[in-house]
């Protein structure tokens, strides 16, 4: 048996257990091994997580915790990590990460080796695959897993346990003797979703299971019934990671059937009393039709716990917001990332056209399912007039709950090569995603300017439009912007977000335009 010491350098906020830690977790103890986790998420690490910009922002509702503390606080990491080291004496130190998080990681890595030279480190996730070279150059860290670690992972400490070579193993990336990264060709697409474990939440802070939704704490589970997306945004490490793999690719999708998912669906609800679950699919409703009929049927039967989703609106049919609406989804969050549709077809390379956006939505809102959207800001080529294409569609659309944040040019994506190339971005820069601020520098408006307008933007959304001149007034950073803001914000709260997203009919806007005159004199 090996002692394995799962380290996610999270940076942002909680209440969600990464898919890839609850599995790896789960194959690592099915072979016999020991599995702890470093969780970095409530610890302050200097960053301002998502949560706390989208709260500011409005975005999101607040929530009453119930006393329960769920802040980031200060801590000696060092001392965190050394302590684990001390008390579970890892053989083996595996790194998950993504790109963002990477700075965290090899912080702790090298801590681990300064501490116990002879702890082997390994590092898994979308962080290392596309950042390969970077995160090998580091000589705290040991070996990579290149794309999926779903059958790296167990081999590679199985034969660290044995003492045998690991220099043959699949997807796995090292430094050569010359200081050089090197790789090992790639298995295929791990397709036996069937036959993997339950999903292993026991290694989580048990504050990882609050969720926050509509203003409320709910205990929630994270899982996936379908892996991949079809689609080949610019974007998303979906598409370079189908590039990596090449024919390997093969099949795009893979699905637990109805059944399995229902079954594991089932138990963790039981185990970890679940009020809640979040399905991370990159789009809940590519499933067949028959195969959403017996999903929807089995799960209002067998589970029938409220659950969240993400979707393209191609997708969503009548037919299937149907069954969604009978197996108890309480919210579906589209991608809409902007109202221009010039930059989302020739520039994200996304298929949909705004009116399907609108379709979709108005299909949703109908059948009484809470929509939610996704919206960039900070994009290559955005200005002004783009965010108010964003801002138009999201209206049109009657979105309940819209959501914006900033683009990142992650490493590995066609559209971090176009930043580059037009010089909106610098390639050598070692910056990481800002929830607070934009990454690209653009002509054609500034970092400012979009700062405020994401803190402005449910409000241009939300509010009727002979409210637009008092909240352009209000991104003036003077003391009537301020003012301003703040008494937009109260508006905002005592009607759009007190009536589920909606502007109540029965409220006359001329009282509160008057307030606001007064502010603005």
């Amino acid at each position: 048996m090996a002692r394995v010491l799962m380290v996610w350098p999270n940076k942002e906020q909680s209440g969600s257990k990464p898919n890839s830690i609850s599995l790896l977790s789960a194959l690592l103890r099915r072979a016999g091994h020991d599995v702890r986790l470093l969780d970095t998420t409530f610890v302050d690490l200097g960053f301002i997580d998502n949560t706390a910009v989208g709260s500011k922002a409005r975005i999101f509702k607040p929530v009453d915790s119930g006393g329960i503390d769920l802040g980031k606080k200060p801590a000696d990491l060092d001392k965190m990590v050394g302590d684990v080291l001390k008390d579970f004496r890892p053989q083996i130190v595996a790194v998950s990460a993504m790109s963002d998080e990477i700075p965290v990681g090899l912080r702790i890595s090298r801590t681990v080796k300064k501490i116990d030279p002879a702890v082997t480190v390994v590092w898994g996730n979308k962080g290392p695959t596309l950042s390969a070279q970077r995160v090998l150059a580091d000589k705290a860290v040991d070996y990579i897993c290149v794309g999926e670690g779903i059958e790296f992972l167990p081999n590679f400490v199985g034969r660290m346990e044995r003492g045998d070579s690991v220099m043959d193993l699949p997807n796995l990336g090292f430094r050569t003797d010359g200081g050089k990264v090197g790789a090992n060709p790639l298995s295929p697409y791990f397709t036996g979703l069937d036959s993997l474990p339950v999903f292993d939440y026991s290694v989580y802070d048990d504050r990882q299971f609050l969720k926050p939704f509509d203003g409320r704490l709910l205990r929630g589970g994270d899982h996936m019934i379908t892996w991949g997306c079809p689609n080949r945004c610019t974007y998303c490490i979906n598409d370079t990671m189908r590039k990596l793999y090449g024919d390997k690719a093969r099949p795009i999708l893979r699905s637990y059937s109805a059944g399995r998912i229902i079954g594991e669906l089932w138990q963790l609800a039981e185990k970890w009393r679940l009020e809640f679950f979040k399905f991370h699919d990159e789009d809940f409703c590519l499933k067949p039709l028959n195969f959403f009929r017996e999903l929807s049927d089995r799960y209002r039967r067998e589970i029938n716990i409220p659950f969240t989703c993400m979707a393209n609106a191609r997708s969503v049919t009548s037919a299937k917001v149907e069954l969604l609406a009978a197996m108890n989804c309480r919210s579906i969050s589209l991608g809409f990332e902007t109202g221009s549709e010039k930059i989302r077809r020739e520039v994200l390379k996304r298929a949909e056209s705004s009116e399907q956006i609108v379709k979709a939505t108005e299909l949703l809102n109908g059948a009484g399912i809470r929509t939610t959207s996704f919206n960039m800001l900070g994009l290559p080529f955005e200005s002004r007039q783009t965010f108010f294409e964003t801002v138009e569609l999201n209206r049109r659309s009657g979105v309940l709950w819209p959501n914006v944040n900033f683009f990142f040019p992650y490493e590995g994506s066609e559209l971090r090569r176009l930043a580059v190339e037009n010089g909106f971005f610098d390639d050598s820069s070692d910056a990481v995603y800002m929830s607070d601020r934009p990454t690209l520098k653009l002509p054609g408006i500034s970092e400012q300017e979009l700062v405020t307008l994401r803190e402005r933007f449910v409000l241009y959304v939300k509010l009727p439009r002979s409210f637009w001149p008092h909240i352009e007034r209000s991104e003036k950073p003077d003391q009537v912007g301020k003012n301003l803001t703040e008494k937009l914000y109260q508006i905002y709260e005592r009607t759009v977000q007190a009536n589920a997203g909606r502007w109540p009919d029965s409220i006359d806007a001329g009282p509160l335009l008057q307030e606001l005159e007064k502010i603005g004199r």
